[in-house]
């Protein structure tokens, strides 16, 4: 039997949604998909599709077409637990401060503490000159609250992360989730000399929209003061990326199409910045009830013509979720770790209140004191 006879299957790990002028595939262990024609459906079912159909060869190519003797499942878990166990990375998310400037209607958060402790600066900084030789890449996310309400907390840890990473030759990569409220033409350089390079901003909409759901502690309009400062980070030559994240949701998409364009016109075909759309969620907020939401399968679906909008409008696409282990939470990653303005350690950024999330305590000395209770097995390979 030729390899063009060779029995064929459907990856399991291709996601499909109609549309009018074809289906959209995406294979979630590859990274590749995109608009196929509406009878890829077809050679999908085909357990013997004709490989001298072209558009047979890319489904192969693409990964929706997989060898019927292949085990996805294994290979995902071997390839899954030599990216995420792995002892020369470590992935750290620093909440500089739990406190915001911002009350968006959607949020999640408490807002019960401050600005991250002295001790706890300390021992970040000691757990990262300890782990500094073994390591081949220190990743840091920068979360809140809104994490440059706190910005002399990241400048701080980013110099030592910077001079610890120049010290034994390892990558060290930052991102901040950030309202971008802070993120002035005084501040930005500052951050990004010292690494911090890589920014999410969220934008509902043009200003009447945005400001509807999110606006300032006490109430007043964001959206002009971000856009202001995006301009400038557009028209500056920094070196940085930037993902413009649309959270939609019945109330705004209708108007999510018409903004995108704008974020065309003026950010479109500029390499730093990418669009992410997201629906809206019941993430555990005191207004959760009140909120108008999609359901998961529907949010998915309607997103795909707004990221197809985007390309259309010279603006590259972050779907994180549709790369390869990009629907792995990182509270799954046995080499990722966050931690709180106390020093508690949790691996979830969602689920701060509860019990089984909290796996542990950071110290001043660096030492990472983890709950054997909690903490399944990939953490305990951590000091």
């Amino acid at each position: 039997m030729t390899a063009s006879e060779a029995p064929l299957k459907r990856s399991r790990y291709t996601l499909q949604a109609r549309q009018e002028d074809g289906v959209y595939l995406q294979n979630t262990f590859t990274g590749s998909g995109g608009l196929y024609p509406t009878r890829a459906l077809d050679l999908l079912r085909r357990s013997q599709p004709d490989m001298t159909d072209p558009l047979a060869a890319l489904l192969l190519k693409d990964g929706h077409l997989v060898p019927n003797d292949i085990d996805e499942i294994a290979r995902a878990t071997r390839h899954q637990m030599s990216a995420f166990f792995r002892d020369d990375v470590l992935h750290l998310i620093l909440f500089s401060t739990e406190q915001c400037n911002f009350r968006c209607t959607y949020c999640y958060e408490k807002f019960k503490h401050g600005s991250m402790r002295p001790e706890v600066r300390e021992g970040v900084k000691r757990l990262v000159s300890q782990r500094g030789p073994g390591l081949k890449l220190l990743s840091i996310s920068w979360f809140g609250g809104e994490p440059l309400y706190a910005h002399e907390v990241v400048q701080e840890l980013s110099e030592h992360f910077t001079a610890v990473s120049q010290e034994h030759g390892f990558k060290y990569m930052a991102h901040a989730t950030t309202n971008g409220y802070y993120l002035t033409p005084e501040l930005a350089p500052a951050l990004i000399e010292n690494g911090l390079r890589d920014f999410q901003i969220t934008l509902d909409g043009p200003a009447a929209v945005h400001d509807r759901t999110r606006m300032l502690q006490g109430g007043g309009p964001t959206f002009e003061t971000i856009w202001a400062n995006l301009l400038f980070l557009k028209d500056s030559n920094l070196d940085f990326t930037c993902t413009l994240r649309i959270n939609f949701s019945p109330d705004n998409y209708d108007d999510a199409p018409a903004f995108i364009s704008t974020l065309g016109e003026t950010f479109g075909y500029d390499p730093r910045f990418k669009l992410h759309a997201h629906p809206v969620g019941r993430w555990g907020g005191e207004q959760d009830e009140q909120l108008n939401v999609y359901g998961m399968d529907d949010g998915f679906d309607r997103a795909l013509p707004l990221y197809e909008h985007a390309k259309s409008c010279g603006l590259g696409m972050l779907h994180a979720n549709l790369n390869p282990f990009g629907s792995v939470c990182y509270a799954a990653r046995g080499n990722s770790f966050a931690i709180r303005t106390s020093g508690q350690v949790v691996k979830c950024t969602v689920a701060l209140d509860d019990e089984r999330n909290h796996v542990g305590q950071l110290h001043a000395d660096g030492t990472l004191m983890l709950d054997r209770e909690n903490c399944y097995p990939g953490c305990r390979t951590m000091p």
